[in-house]
C-alpha cells in the first residue's frame, strides 16, 4: 500500500506540472532564470543560508528535549542537512526522520525531536495562513478566520496542561521532556517567525524583479501559497505549490511565468541546495 501511495503521489506532481507548464511560455520562464541578476542571487543565497542557520539552530533546540543529551555542534549540523536530503525520499518529508539514525542519542528521544520539529514547521505553515486568510478571504465571517488563527497560535501551548494527567511516577520521563518543551518553545516560535519572515522577503525580491507587488500583500498571499508544503498528496509541494501561487498571485495581475520563477526557485535555494549537501554527507557517512 505504501509503495502505491508512493507512486500515485509522484503521478499526482508529475500530472499537475505538466498542466501548468502547458499554459505557460517555458522560454520566458527560462529567459526569467537567467535575468534574476548575481545581486539577487547572492541576496537569496544569504537569506537562505540564514534560514537553514535557523533551522540548524532549532534542531538542536529540540534535541535538547532528552535532558541527559548534549548537542554536539558538528553532530546537529550533519543531520540537519542529512534531515532535508532524507525528506526528498518520501511524499510528505517523512523521509527525515531517518536523521535520527545520525545523532548519537536515545533513538526515542530523537523521533521525539523529529516529531516536534515537523510540528512546529506545520504549525508556522498553517499560523501564517490563518492569518493570511483574516485579510485574504474577506467573504468568510471575520469571528471565524479570527477565531481560526487564535487558535492556531495556541497550539503550542496546548502541550503545557498535559502536565496535570502526568503526576504519576511512571511518567517521569514525559514530565522531563515537557519540562525541556516549555524551555525551548519561546524561543523555537520567535525564530520560526523571523524564518517565515525571510521567505517572504525572498518572494518580494524575486517578483520584483518583473513585476511590481508591495510587502504587504506578500505577507497575505505567500502563507496561502506555502500552504502546500503541508498538504501531502504530491511530492515535496511540487505542483500543488505552484497551483496556488498562480491563484493567489494572479489576483494581483502578476505573470504567470514570474510567479513560477519566485516558487521554483524559492524551492531550489531553500530545498535543493541543501539537498544536495545532505547527500553528499550522507555518501561520505557510508551509512
Amino acid at each position: 500500500k505504501s509503495r502505491i501511495i508512493y507512486i500515485i503521489k509522484i503521478a499526482i506532481t508529475i500530472t499537475i506540472l505538466f498542466f501548468i507548464f502547458k499554459k505557460v511560455s517555458v522560454h520566458t520562464l527560462l529567459s526569467n532564470f537567467k535575468h534574476l541578476g548575481y545581486t539577487t542571487v547572492a541576496i537569496l543565497l544569504f537569506s537562505s543560508a540564514m534560514k537553514y542557520t535557523i533551522r540548524f539552530y532549532n534542531w538542536g533546540q529540540y534535541l535538547k528535549i532528552n535532558p541527559d543529551y548534549h548537542p554536539k555542534k558538528n553532530e546537529v549540523l550533519k543531520s540537519t542537512f542529512i534531515g532535508t536530503a532524507l525528506q526528498f525520499l518520501l511524499p510528505g518529508g517523512y523521509g527525515t526522520f531517518g536523521k535520527m539514525y545520525y545523532i548519537d542519542n536515545d533513538k526515542g528521544a530523537t523521533f521525539v525531536s523529529v516529531t516536534l520539529e515537523k510540528f512546529f514547521l506545520t504549525w508556522t505553515n498553517l499560523s501564517a495562513a490563518a492569518f493570511a486568510c483574516i485579510f485574504y478571504f474577506k467573504q468568510w465571517s471575520i469571528y471565524t478566520r479570527i477565531f481560526s488563527f487564535i487558535f492556531m497560535l495556541s497550539l503550542p501551548f496546548l502541550l503545557f496542561f498535559t502536565q496535570i494527567f502526568l503526576k504519576k511516577p511512571k511518567y517521569e520521563k514525559l514530565l522531563a521532556y515537557l519540562k525541556a518543551y516549555k524551555k525551548i518553545t519561546p524561543r523555537i516560535i520567535a525564530l520560526q517567525c523571523i524564518y517565515m519572515f525571510i521567505t517572504f522577503f525572498q518572494y518580494h525580491t524575486i517578483i520584483n524583479q518583473f513585476a511590481y507587488i508591495t510587502f504587504n500583500k506578500i505577507i497575505i498571499s505567500t502563507p496561502l501559497v506555502i500552504l502546500a508544503n503541508s498538504i501531502p498528496i504530491s511530492y515535496s509541494g511540487l505542483g500543488l505549490r505552484e497551483t496556488f501561487a498562480l491563484e493567489v498571485f494572479s489576483k494581483y495581475g502578476i505573470q504567470s511565468e514570474v510567479i513560477l520563477t519566485a516558487t521554483l526557485t524559492v524551492f531550489f535555494m531553500n530545498s535543493v541546495l541543501p539537498a544536495i549537501i545532505g547527500l553528499v554527507i550522507i555518501l561520505k557517512q557510508k551509512r
